[in-house]
């Protein structure tokens, strides 16, 4: 009868020590899961925020603004060493009743850091005026610097009349990186 105690007794704890080292192999293995899901989410968030904003349609008083290409352009008349001739395509559409005028002005491109990048005025020649109902497709070009990682294009038309806009109405579009 004792050696059938001792035997149980050794057969108890030999599965009890089982029992507890595979609980704590699970809890090691959900952390090490879950750590992997947060890292995987972090970079799929990453993802979005850097997400380019090219063919997405925004409107502000009755003109549909579509930023549709966003490229590098060879100039020889460039320093290509430290900067690039970059072309931002943009398409706008009248949805008012009455004709209405786009031009290249009221847009402005900014490195990611918030440096306002130089127009490139000889080959900027996008403005016309748009029937109602009718879109209108033109090239603006910037000079950019090849360090800057991203982009974003600001289209402000308060900036270019010197009017007062209390509700500092501007759209905005990421355009991420410059295509080649």
């Amino acid at each position: 009868m004792k050696k059938m105690i001792v035997t149980l007794s050794l057969l108890a704890t030999t599965l009890g020590l089982a029992g507890c080292g595979s609980a704590e192999e699970k809890a090691s293995q959900d952390k090490a899961e879950n750590k992997a899901t947060d890292q995987a989410q972090k970079s799929v968030e990453n993802t979005k925020t850097t997400k380019s904003e090219l063919n997405e349609e925004k409107i502000m008083q009755d003109i549909a603004i579509t930023p549709q290409t966003f490229e590098a352009i060879q100039d020889d008349s460039i320093n290509t060493d430290t900067k690039q001739l970059v072309k931002v395509t943009v398409s706008a559409k009248n949805n008012s009743k009455e004709e209405t005028g786009i031009s290249s002005a009221p847009f402005f491109l900014k490195s990611k850091g918030g440096k306002e990048l130089q127009f490139y005025g000889e080959m900027n020649e996008f403005g016309t005026m748009i029937a109602p109902g009718k879109t209108v497709k033109g090239e603006i070009y910037y000079i950019a610097d090849k360090k800057a990682a991203t982009y974003e294009l600001i289209y402000n038309p308060s900036a270019v009349t010197n009017q007062k806009d209390t509700k500092q109405r501007k759209l905005t579009w990421n355009l991420g990186k410059i295509t080649k």
